[in-house]
């Protein structure tokens, strides 16, 4: 599959919450990015079976840590 470059400005906020995502999740902002886009267009299939279970594994990941800090999805976006 060919890759193309693609550069985005977004808000300062947001970007906070994609550093914390990566941060953990140890995801890269490619693969969210990717992950993020396909579902939003619901073109899934255009990623990798690979990428969708490493996107998988970083979602439990992260709910894992919500789980053992006692603070829910919600919490912890609200203090982003």
């Amino acid at each position: 599959m060919t890759r193309v470059s693609v550069a985005v400005r977004i808000p300062e906020a947001l970007h906070r919450r994609l550093e914390a995502y990566l941060d953990n999740t140890r995801s890269s902002k490619t693969e969210v990015v990717i992950n993020a886009l396909a579902q939003y267009l619901g073109a899934t299939e255009e990623v990798s079976l690979n990428q969708r279970v490493k996107a998988l594994e970083a979602q439990v990941f992260q709910l894992n840590a919500w789980v053992q800090s006692g603070s829910s999805p919600g919490e912890a976006q609200e203090e982003a």
